[in-house]
């Protein structure tokens, strides 16, 4: 993850796992089709969390050298133990911050980055910082989310007003259309963008389990923030409501409202009838 004024509201100290679980959901390898890779490419990987795509470029590419970044010092701990366990001699991880990376100018052929900006308040100075470190002639990607957990349909207009007010005080939740701009504004070239259909959190009719649990476990590490800064979530907007109420859609039923209790992880889940999330790969030379 990366430095951020706005906290890391997922935090736990299970994220890592998390972060692997849902890489292995995403299919990171698919990423790797956007991403120029030259020869013995020097490729950094600017917030990379659990290091699960440093490690993917890592073995697709064994003649590249690739430097995962984060933050967080456990976070880098765990992403080096899982490629030294993975046997990879040619990814390394630091810690270090997107906006102030320990590379000299001109250090990498390839940046990438991936759900990092949707968390910092200063997005610029962290692409200002992936072009630095780029070579002339290299290639910065990020991907990143546009309409994040907001957009559904059919909606349910409580439960919308909540989800407005909560998740944009969370995370950028259009940090998706915003890049091509600041990437432009920054001063790099060449601008192209692909869209794609989020798979992660994006479901028509039921979801499956695991994506499921990938949102009751990020919601639940979330919870006391929400709890502390918004507590508009709560029924009539009190923070002295102890209970929260959802509305959890039934597969071939009707909407009917879960009950939990605020100090237990929530049991229900988003109504996910449709949740459209567009995912965003941004490239420039």
């Amino acid at each position: 993850m990366a430095d951020q004024t706005r906290p890391y509201a997922i935090h736990s100290d299970s994220e890592c796992d998390r972060l692997e679980r849902q890489a292995a959901l995403a299919g990171l390898e698919h990423h790797l089709r956007h991403v120029p890779v030259p020869e013995a490419a020097y490729i950094l990987d600017a917030g990379c969390g659990s290091g699960a795509m440093t490690r993917c470029f890592g073995s697709r590419y064994a003649d590249a050298s690739v430097i995962g970044v984060d933050i967080r010092d456990d976070y880098v701990s765990y992403a080096q133990g899982r490629a030294n366990e993975d046997g990879l001699k040619n990814v390394e991880f630091r810690q270090g911050s997107v906006f102030n990376l320990p590379f000299a100018n001109a250090s990498f052929d390839v940046v990438w980055s991936k759900y990092v900006m949707q968390w910092i308040d200063e997005p610029k100075r962290a692409v200002a910082e992936f072009r630095r470190v780029t070579k002339p002639g290299g290639v910065v990607v990020c991907c990143n989310f546009d309409g994040f957990a907001v957009t559904h349909y059919p909606e349910d207009e409580a439960l919308q007003r909540q989800i407005l007010t909560v998740f944009p005080r969370l995370v950028d939740v259009y940090i998706g259309r915003k890049t091509a701009p600041i990437f432009h504004t920054c001063g790099l070239i060449n601008i192209s963008v692909v869209f794609e259909p989020d798979s992660l959190f994006t479901t028509v009719g039921s979801i499956d389990p695991e994506r499921r649990e990938n949102w009751v476990v990020q919601l639940a590490a979330a919870r006391p923030y929400i709890e502390l800064r918004h507590s508009i979530l709560f029924v009539g907007g009190s923070p002295e409501i102890s209970r929260l109420e959802c509305p959890v859609r039934i597969k071939n039923g009707p909407t009917r409202t879960s009950r939990s209790d605020r100090r237990a992880p929530p049991k229900g889940v988003l109504p996910l009838a449709i949740l459209r999330v567009d995912k965003s790969n941004f490239g420039c030379r």
